[in-house]
C-alpha cells in the first residue's frame, strides 16, 4: 500500500507540474477555477454538458471514497471487537498483529514457529499481545473480515487518486477551450457565463471546528 502511494504522489505532481505550465497559457482562468472544481471552467464557457459531466464524475468518485473509508473502518472496528470476544485480545493493536491473529491459533504456535525461523525479533509478549482463539471456524471468520476491510481502504487511496485526475483532466479540458475560444474571437478571452464567487471560512458545527467552501453566482 505504501509503495501505491508513493506512485501515485509522483503521478498526480507530474500531472500537476504539466497543469502549471499549460496554466500559464490563455487558458488560464479556466483552467485554475476547474482544477478548484471540475466542470467550473466549463460551465463558464458555455458547455454544460461537459460541466455536469466532470462535477458529476467529482461527487461519485468523492462519495465512493467515503463509503469504502466508512466500510473499511467499520469492519475494523468489529474484527477488533470479534478478536476480543473470541481469542482474547485485549488492547489496542497495529493490524499486522490482527493479521497474525487472524492466521494463527494462538500467540504460543506463532512464537514457537517463529522461534524455530530463529526470528526472535518478530516475538509477541505473551500478557500484553495474547490471543487463543475458542475455534478456527471464528478465526477464518474474524481473518475474513480483516481481508475485507482492508481491501476497501487500500481502495480508498485509489478513488482519492482518481479525484486528483479527474480535476487535472476537467482542467485540462476547460484551458484548451478558453484558448480555442479566445483564437476564434481574435485573441480576446471571453466567458459566456456569470463569475462564481468562492467563500473559504470557519465552520463552527456541532461536530467542532471546520471550513466551509460557499459558490454564489
Amino acid at each position: 500500500m505504501i509503495r501505491a502511494n508513493r506512485h501515485i504522489s509522483v503521478f498526480i505532481a507530474l500531472l500537476l507540474c504539466a497543469g502549471y505550465a499549460d496554466a500559464q497559457g490563455k487558458g488560464k482562468a479556466a483552467f485554475l477555477k476547474s482544477l478548484v472544481i471540475p466542470g467550473w471552467g466549463q460551465y463558464e464557457l458555455d458547455r454544460p454538458r461537459h460541466a455536469l459531466a466532470f462535477f458529476a464524475t467529482d461527487l461519485l468518485l468523492v462519495g465512493t471514497a467515503l463509503g469504502l473509508n466508512h466500510y473499511g473502518q467499520s469492519v475494523r472496528e468489529d474484527y477488533i471487537a470479534f478478536a476480543a470476544e473470541h481469542a482474547g485480545v485485549v488492547g489496542g493493536h497495529e493490524k499486522d498483529f490482527y493479521a497474525d491473529v487472524g492466521n494463527w491459533m494462538n500467540v504460543y504456535d506463532y512464537n514457537d514457529q517463529r522461534l524455530a525461523d530463529r526470528n526472535y525479533s518478530a516475538l509477541y509478549d505473551t500478557e500484553s499481545e495474547y490471543w487463543y482463539w475458542d475455534s478456527d471456524h471464528n478465526r477464518a471468520s474474524m481473518d475474513e473480515m480483516r481481508v475485507k476491510s482492508e481491501r476497501a481502504l487500500n481502495r480508498v487511496v485509489y478513488a482519492v487518486a482518481l479525484v486528483g485526475v479527474n480535476h487535472l483532466v476537467s482542467a485540462f479540458h476547460a484551458g484548451r477551450l478558453q484558448k480555442a475560444q479566445t483564437k476564434l474571437h481574435g485573441g480576446i478571452e471571453t466567458t459566456q457565463k456569470k463569475p462564481v464567487n468562492l467563500t473559504l471560512g470557519p465552520d463552527l458545527g456541532r461536530s467542532g471546528l471546520g471550513l466551509s467552501l460557499t459558490a454564489r453566482w
